[in-house]
């Protein structure tokens, strides 16, 4: 079961420094391009163990 919802299949981000946004990997979260957790009800209907990626930016440094 991958993208049943025709959501788009490349998304474009901006993370701000210091933060980390979880992303959908299932296709299937509401809140897509972004993860709900609906990922576990896949898994469970599916047999699958799919999750979501984690992106992090880097915290701006404070050197002065």
């Amino acid at each position: 079961m991958i993208n049943t919802k025709n959501r788009p299949d490349r998304h474009t981000e901006t993370i701000p420094a210091g933060k980390r946004v979880a992303f959908c990997r299932c296709w299937q979260s509401d809140k897509f391009p972004y993860c709900d957790g609906t990922h576990r009800e896949v898994n469970a209907e599916q047999d699958d163990d799919v999750g979501p990626v984690i992106v992090g930016a880097e915290a701006e440094s404070s050197d002065e």
